[in-house]
């Protein structure tokens, strides 16, 4: 199966499913504090991104709507609005401590999760999969850099 159409295919079958354990996991990890999407908020912050306007076109969603849960993840005490300097229109979004704390835990909790789902592969099995998701890295941040570089 080393054609590039067959690995592709594998991929569309395979990520999806994946990420939907991650999600589950994430979600059982953060109970009734967040939704999924204001985690994914959380998430993008964490990473860097932060703009509004940034994280709404990444979640597909309106500028209203990213509003409101950027709103709520404020009264929780999990982000800040920080001033823009250069456009006072906009705002910087910035995890608080206890913001960065709650999804460092919320991470670390799948992240062992997915370590015990890991440790019933055979050593050969881990190597591979290492292998792969280096190719992955490979694969998709090369995309990314491309992809932002165009822009």
């Amino acid at each position: 199966m080393s054609e590039p159409n067959d690995i592709a295919k594998k991929l569309m079958e395979i990520i999806p499913p994946s990420m939907g354990w991650i999600r589950t996991e994430m979600r059982s990890t953060m109970k009734e504090e967040l939704t999924l999407p204001q985690f994914r908020i959380m998430a993008q912050i964490f990473r860097g991104k932060n703009q509004a306007c940034d994280i709404a076109k990444h979640q597909g969603i309106s500028q209203a709507a990213m509003s409101k849960m950027i709103d709520s993840l404020v009264a929780r005490g999990f982000v800040e609005r920080e001033p823009n300097e250069n456009d006072r229109r906009h705002f910087h979004l910035v995890l608080t401590s206890e913001g960065d704390s709650f999804f460092k835990k919320a991470r670390k909790n799948a992240q062992a999760n997915l370590k015990e789902q890991i440790s019933c592969l055979e050593l050969s099995e881990r190597e591979d999969l290492e292998k792969g998701l280096r190719a992955l890295e490979k694969l998709f941040l090369t995309a990314h850099s491309r992809d932002n570089s165009v822009r």
